[in-house]
């Protein structure tokens, strides 16, 4: 099973002493921070020169921001663009990386990127426009709007639920091997909505959340029968071109977009070329790209209220369960430091293969930082942090290389012995907070990349490592289904749902499989 964090999408140990396979690190300390970080990366940084440099003079924010995004680049962990404002004025526009490496060409301000998930938002912002225009009744069932749709589920799902993930029809990317196989198909809306999101629901409409693609690509179906044309329409009518967003469109890799960038994963091997993958199938879950400043327009229309205003705006970007609302996560901001609130976070982040983006904005005090990303290694999640520190006139955490992938290359060159050596070695804080989850994400991208041998390696390690994680042994299952080991995933499957007797989507896999 993938984890899919959505505020930080990848990894989060940049505050993580890299621990190396071969010897026990040398560590200085932060005078201000306190953190333990290696004396070779401590010594050799322009991240704190740059901060000693300016700590007086706000002039050189944009300085250490471009330390920050150079120390991330250098350890594989950026390859993209920035835009950073703060009390509503542009304070930092850079790049970092290449946009393509076949040919050197280095990624600028000009440069397109996928947004992934930072889609949503604009999907649910036509969504709401409809509304307010009367053509989309927020209670009203799906069906009402897609009558072929699956009476059973659909009369019993609203539009609102699927705005804020709450619908119980399952996430069609959750399939084992939809990202594998089924994501390189090219699809008509139709009969997407006929493969991929009709299946039965997982949980009674209203009572949980779960983050889920197949509803906001059923809300880009509801869109073009409302309004009699196609997503991409209604998107460029409604919002792009009152925007002036031109840099801004429904993403076509057939078609010859300019200064578009290449997406890249670096794993355990070098940078290669991102898996492959239709555009058809993210749809008004994904599809989208655009530029940061494109995106700082995007921010002030919202600030500015140019697009939707009053109770609906209001209802928009209210919290509902796990503090989502309508294509973006809210939360309660920490005051600032004389004790006064600052205003609620309203963020997104987006993942797919060679694609890492978030969008972070405090509409109150005028923040926003704008991370675009054509690297499915980068870390936009610590990138804010730095960031964020920065404005905040505090000195920014050294960005480390990655310790899960110590402990990943540490199992695949020596074994899962070795690998439990290594991990002794870790915090415990560190073990329960992220090991699993981002060893597993390695794997994934291993599967992705057809490496069975060495991300069924993985898993095991992780099964071994976390006995009782019906995660650990749902994943496992996974890979020796994509490895066509038909016995073994049905094995492993079934040890996952003992684990996990309530698990929404096993039942079903196994029931595809021959052994319900």
């Amino acid at each position: 099973m993938r984890f899919f964090p959505r505020l930080q999408l990848l990894f989060a140990l940049a505050s993580l002493a890299f621990l190396s396979t071969g010897q026990d690190p040398i560590e200085t300390v932060s005078s201000q921070t306190g953190a333990l970080v290696p004396a070779n990366l401590a010594s050799t940084s322009n991240l704190s020169e740059a901060n000693e440099s300016s700590e007086a003079d706000p002039t050189n924010i944009a300085e250490q921001i471009d330390a920050l995004l150079n120390a991330h680049q250098k350890i594989d962990q950026m390859s993209g663009t920035v835009l950073v404002a703060d009390k509503g004025e542009v304070v930092y526009r850079g790049a970092v990386g290449m946009a393509n490496s076949d040919w050197s060409i280095p990624n600028d301000l000009n440069t397109k990127f996928r947004l992934a998930s930072v889609t949503k938002q604009f999907t649910s912002m036509l969504v709401m426009l409809l509304v307010r225009d009367g053509k989309i009744d927020l209670g009203a069932p799906l069906t009402k709007y897609l009558p072929n749709y699956p009476a059973e589920s659909g009369d019993r799902v609203t539009i609102h639920q699927l705005l804020n993930h709450t619908s119980g029809i399952p996430s069609y990317t959750d399939r084992p091997e939809f990202m594998h196989k089924e994501s390189k198909g090219h699809y008509t809306v139709e009969a997407f909505l006929v493969e991929f999101c009709s299946d039965p629901l997982e949980f009674d409409p209203g009572t949980q959340f779960s983050y889920n693609n197949s509803g906001y690509f059923i809300l880009g179906a509801i869109v073009e029968a409302v309004t009699q044309t196609t997503y991409q329409n209604a998107l460029r009518e409604r919002i792009l071109e009152p925007l002036e967003m031109h840099d801004t469109g429904y993403d076509d890799q057939y078609a010859v977009t300019a200064h578009r960038a290449t997406g890249y994963t670096e794993i355990l091997g070098g940078r290669r070329v991102a898996t492959w993958m239709d555009m058809t199938t993210p749809y008004a879950a994904g599809a989208l790209y655009s530029t940061v400043d494109d995106l700082w327009k995007w921010d002030q229309a919202l600030r500015a209220k140019r697009l939707l205003d009053g109770e609906l705006e209001q209802l928009m970007f209210t919290p509902g369960l796990e503090n989502y609302g309508f294509g973006w996560d809210i939360v309660d901001s920490e005051d600032d430091e004389n004790g006064s609130p600052r205003g609620p976070v309203i963020s997104h982040s987006g993942g797919m293969p060679g694609v890492s983006t978030l969008i972070w904005r405090m509409p109150s005090i005028g923040r926003c930082v704008i991370i675009l990303s054509n690297s499915g290694n980068a870390n936009p999640g610590a990138i804010k942090n730095g960031i964020t520190e920065i404005l905040d006139g505090r000195e920014p955490k050294i960005p480390l290389p990655r310790g899960d992938y110590v402990v990943a290359r540490r199992v695949l060159d020596e074994g899962i012995e070795a690998g439990l050596v290594e991990l002794a070695r870790w915090p415990q804080v560190i073990r329960d907070e992220y090991i699993e989850r981002d060893v597993n994400a390695i794997a994934y991208n291993l599967l992705e990349q057809e490496r069975y041998a060495e991300a069924i390696q993985l898993f095991e390690f992780l099964v071994a490592t976390y006995p009782t994680s019906a995660n650990a042994w749902d994943s496992l299952g996974e890979g020796h289904l994509l490895a066509g080991h038909r016995e073994l995933a049905i094995m492993n499957y079934k040890k996952s749902l003992e684990l996990d007797p309530e698990s929404a989507t096993i039942p079903g896999i196994l029931k595809r499989l021959g052994r319900p």
